[in-house]
């Protein structure tokens, strides 16, 4: 029975760790999310174990073009090509 009772709490204590080392991932709007150890740096607020940036990072956010060119009738806007006016 103590056996039982000290497997349970290996498979817990383990799994807790597995949650909290993948809790603080970038969020799906590009809001960069980073381990907390203490206060969180500035542009960042407290989230859970993690600190996330108030405004989403410009290089998660929007994919980078490299070194293409735009098609004719558009131009480059935040990494990408958007509608010229």
């Amino acid at each position: 029975m103590i056996r039982i009772a000290l497997i349970a709490v290996a498979i817990t204590g383990l799994a807790g760790e597995a949650l909290a080392a993948g809790a603080c991932r970038p969020t799906l709007d590009g809001k960069d999310r980073i381990e907390r150890s203490g206060a969180c740096p500035s542009g960042y607020f407290v989230r859970g174990a993690c600190c996330e940036s108030f405004q989403p990072s410009p290089q998660r956010a929007a994919p980078t073009l490299g070194k293409k060119t735009c098609p004719a009738g558009t131009v480059a806007s935040l990494g990408t090509c958007v509608t010229g006016k």
